[in-house]
C-alpha cells in the first residue's frame, strides 16, 4: 500500500467562541473528519464536515470552506440537488443542543444556511435518496422519519410511518418505487407510490441478524442490493447481494479470515465489487491488516487487491467517481478525504485548507507551555514552539491498529523532571525523542509487544529512566510493566485477572504511588487499584465511601502531591446527579469529604499552581474551593484529562487543552494569579 503524505506550516488564529474568561484562544489544527461527500458532474467536491461544509473544484487537492463554521455544528449529510452546485441540502447537528439536529438549505452554494425541518430525529445516519425518474424529488429517511421534498428541500412533507427504515433505495424498474431495510432480518419493505405507503417483502435466505449490516446498490442493476455484516474478530465474510424484486438472498464465499465492512459495486465495469474488510488473529483477535477485497465475477471469487494503513472511518464509505473511471474517494475520521487514481490500489490523503482536525492528544512542557506536541486522528503529529501561531510536522503518530477503538489513549509519556525527554509507543516498538519530540529514534526493547496491548505508558518520578506501563491482553488480564532503563528492560506484575482500567496516574515524587484506575466519558463503579512502590503488585483500593450504589470520577494525582487525589462521587439512576467530593492525602488509604460539588461533567484536573483550584475538563469551569463550586467556563467537549493541561509557569497557571475542533489555550494576564484572595478559606 502506497501512501504519501502532505506537509505544511499552518499559521492561523481564531478567537475562542464563546469564551468569557481572559486569554482564551482556539487554535485551529490542520486537517477535518469527513462525514459525507457529494460528487458532482463538473468534479467538483462538497465536503461535509466537523466544521462546516468545504468545496473543491480540483478533485480535492485543494479545499475552501463555504461559509464561517459555527464551532458546534457538524454537517453530517450533504447533497446537491439535481446536480446544482448552488443547490444544497444538509443534513446537521448542533452539538451544544440535547438532539440538534435540523434539515438546512443553501441556495448559494453554501455560502448561506436556512434550517427548513427540525425533526425530532433520533439519530446521526439520515440519508438523502433521490429517484432517477424524479430527480428533483429527494426523500429524507432517518429511523422511522421518512421526509419527502420536492422544492429542493426548502419545505418537506412528513410520510413517515411506525417502522423503522434503516437503508432506504430508489429502484429505477419503474418509478416512485422504493425499497427499506428493517431491523429485521426476514422481511424487507418496498414502495411503489414515492414513499407513502409500505408493504413487506420475504427475504429467503435471512440476511445476518445484526445492527451494523452496511447496504450498496447495483449502479446497473438497481434492484439488486449488496449487503455486508461487519463482526469484530469475524473470520468469515458476511456479505452478499438481495434481489429487491423477489426477495431472494444469496451469500458471497471470501475465505480470507476477515470479515467484509461493506460491498460497493463498481459503476465503471459490470460485476466487479470492492469489500473494505478487516483481518483479525484467530487468538487474540487482534487486527492484523485491513485488506480490500476484489471480485471480478460478481462476488463468485475474490482476491486482495491492497491494503489500507488503518481505520480510516468506522463505516468505510467508499465512493467511485460516477464520471471519472478509476477514481475513489473514501471519507475519513480526521484527514479529509483519502483519493485513489488507480482503482484503488493506492491512496493520497487530501485536506489542504482544511482547519478542523480531530486531535487526539497534547503533549506540553512544563517548563515553557508554548512548547508542545499534538496528536491527530489518522495523520503525523504536528509540534509548535509559539503557543500554537505555528505548527511543524513531525513524521511519527504512533499508530496502533487495536481490535478496538483506541484512539484517545495517549501514545506519548513525558518524563516529568527532564520534559524534553519522551517516550512514544505504536503496537510494535518504542521511539524515544530527547529533544521535546521534535525528533525520535526507534529503540531496542524486550517488551511483549506481540502478546499484550499497551493501555496508557508514563515516567514516574524524577529523571527519565524509571517508566509504567499499564497493558492488557484482551479482557483476559491486566498487568503493569516496570522498566528502570529507559523502556529496553521490563519486569511485569499482575493483577489476578482482568479488571476495567485504562489511565495511569503518577508523579514526580519517587516515594509515590502509582495509581491505576478508570476514566471514560461518565462515572464508573469504583476501579481504583495502587502499587505502593516502583514494581510492586498493584492492590485494589476501597473507595472513599462504603455506599454500593454510587459511581465514582476520580482526579488524576495532585502534581505538586503524589499522595493527593480528589474522587467526586454520584448515585446511579438519579435523574440529577448529587456529586460529593472526597479527598485523600495519603494514598487513598483514608479519604475525608469536604462536601457537595457542582462538577457536572468529564474528568477533574488539581492544577499544578494552586492544589486548591480545580479545572472540569469538559467545559474549563474552575473551582477555587477544591471541586466544591465551579465558574464559568467555556466549552471544550474535552471529557477526559489527557488532552488537558493545567500547568505552573512562572508562578502562573497555563491551560490548554484539546477542542472539538482543535487546541484552546487560556494564558493568563498579567498579574493574574488565579487563586483569588477571597476565595481563601
Amino acid at each position: 500500500m502506497r501512501i504519501a503524505w502532505l506537509f505544511f506550516v499552518f499559521t492561523t488564529v481564531l478567537p475562542l467562541a464563546g469564551a468569557q474568561a481572559a486569554g482564551w484562544r482556539h487554535m485551529p489544527v490542520p486537517g477535518a473528519h469527513v462525514y459525507d461527500l457529494a460528487i458532482l458532474p463538473d468534479g467538483g467536491l462538497y465536503a461535509g464536515t466537523n466544521d462546516g461544509v468545504y468545496r473543491s473544484l480540483d478533485a480535492g487537492a485543494s479545499w475552501t470552506r463555504t461559509q464561517s463554521a459555527s464551532p458546534s455544528k457538524q454537517f453530517l449529510r450533504v447533497h446537491s440537488v439535481d446536480g446544482d452546485a448552488q443547490r444544497l441540502i444538509a443534513y446537521t447537528a448542533d452539538t451544544t443542543q440535547h438532539g440538534g439536529t435540523a434539515l438546512e438549505a443553501s441556495h448559494d452554494g453554501g455560502a448561506s444556511w436556512q434550517i427548513t425541518h427540525t425533526g425530532p430525529f433520533f439519530a446521526r445516519s439520515g440519508r438523502f435518496v433521490v429517484h432517477p425518474a424524479t430527480p428533483g424529488v429527494v426523500l429524507f429517511t432517518e429511523a422511522n422519519t421518512v421526509l419527502r421534498s420536492e422544492d429542493g428541500g426548502a419545505t418537506w412533507a412528513d410520510l413517515s410511518g411506525t417502522q423503522t427504515k434503516r437503508s432506504v433505495f430508489a429502484v429505477a424498474d419503474r418509478p416512485g418505487r422504493y425499497v427499506a431495510m428493517l431491523d429485521r432480518a426476514d422481511r424487507m419493505l418496498e414502495s411503489n407510490d414515492g414513499g407513502a405507503t409500505w408493504s413487506s417483502l420475504a427475504l429467503k435466505p435471512e440476511l445476518p441478524q445484526r445492527h451494523d449490516v452496511t447496504f450498496e446498490q447495483d449502479p446497473v442493476r438497481h434492484s439488486i442490493l449488496y449487503f455486508a455484516a461487519y463482526q469484530s474478530g469475524g473470520q468469515a465474510a458476511l456479505s452478499g447481494e438481495l434481489d429487491t424484486q423477489t426477495g431472494a438472498v444469496r451469500f458471497f464465499t471470501d475465505a480470507c479470515g476477515c470479515s467484509h465492512v461493506r460491498v460497493v459495486p463498481d459503476p465503471h465495469r459490470t460485476g466487479r465489487l470492492i469489500a473494505p474488510a478487516v483481518a483479525f488473529d484467530e487468538t487474540t483477535l487482534a487486527v492484523t491488516g485491513r485488506p480490500l477485497r476484489e471480485s471480478l465475477d460478481g462476488g463468485a471469487t475474490w482476491r486482495e487487491l491492497s491494503r489500507l494503513p488503518r481505520r480510516l472511518a468506522d463505516d468505510y464509505r467508499w465512493q467511485f467517481d460516477p464520471w471519472q473511471p478509476g477514481r475513489i474517494y473514501l471519507p475519513t475520521a480526521g484527514a479529509g478525504v483519502y483519493r485513489s487514481d488507480d482503482d484503488g490500489v493506492s491512496f493520497t490523503p487530501r485536506y489542504e485548507g482544511m482547519i478542523a482536525a480531530v486531535p487526539t492528544y497534547l503533549s506540553v512542557d512544563p517548563t515553557n507551555p508554548a512548547d508542545f506536541l499534538v496528536a491527530r486522528s489518522l495523520l503525523p503529529m504536528l509540534h509548535s514552539s509559539d503557543g500554537g501561531n505555528s505548527f511543524s510536522p513531525v513524521g511519527m503518530d504512533f499508530h496502533s491498529d487495536y481490535a478496538g477503538p483506541e484512539e484517545d489513549h495517549p501514545r506519548i509519556a513525558r518524563a516529568w523532571t527532564d520534559p524534553k525527554a519522551l517516550l512514544g509507543f505504536d503496537d510494535r516498538s518504542f521511539y524515544r525523542s530527547e529533544d521535546g519530540g521534535r525528533s525520535w529514534e526507534a529503540m531496542d526493547s524486550d517488551f511483549p509487544f506481540e502478546d499484550v496491548w499497551i493501555r496508557a505508558l508514563q515516567f514516574t518520578g524524577s529523571g527519565s529512566d524509571k517508566l509504567v506501563a499499564l497493558a492488557e491482553r484482551g479482557k483476559l488480564s491486566n498487568h503493569l510493566f516496570w522498566s528502570s532503563d529507559g523502556g529496553r528492560h521490563w519486569t511485569a506484575s499482575d493483577f489476578g485477572g482482568w479488571a476495567f482500567v485504562n489511565r495511569l496516574g503518577t508523579g514526580k515524587d519517587d516515594p509515590g504511588p502509582v495509581y491505576v484506575r478508570s476514566d471514560g466519558y461518565s462515572s464508573q463503579p469504583a476501579t481504583l487499584w495502587i502499587s505502593d512502590a516502583f514494581g510492586g503488585t498493584p492492590r485494589f483500593a476501597s473507595p472513599p465511601s462504603s455506599d454500593t450504589s454510587l459511581r465514582w470520577t476520580m482526579s488524576a494525582p495532585d502534581p505538586a502531591n503524589t499522595f493527593r487525589m480528589l474522587a467526586f462521587s454520584d448515585r446511579a439512576g438519579e435523574p440529577a446527579p448529587l456529586r460529593e467530593v472526597f479527598e485523600t492525602l495519603d494514598g487513598a488509604t483514608t479519604w475525608h469529604t469536604s462536601g457537595t460539588s457542582q462538577l457536572v461533567g468529564g474528568t477533574p484536573v488539581i492544577d499544578a499552581c494552586d492544589g486548591r483550584t480545580v479545572w472540569e475538563t469538559m467545559s474549563g469551569r474552575v473551582s477555587r474551593d477544591g471541586g466544591r463550586s465551579f465558574g464559568a467556563g467555556v466549552d471544550f467537549a474535552q471529557y477526559l484529562a489527557d488532552g488537558f493541561h493545567a500547568l505552573c509557569f512562572q508562578g502562573k497557571s497555563h491551560v490548554l487543552t484539546l477542542s472539538s475542533r482543535g487546541i484552546s489555550i487560556r494564558e493568563p494576564e498579567a498579574g493574574d494569579t488565579l487563586f483569588k484572595e477571597g476565595h481563601d478559606p
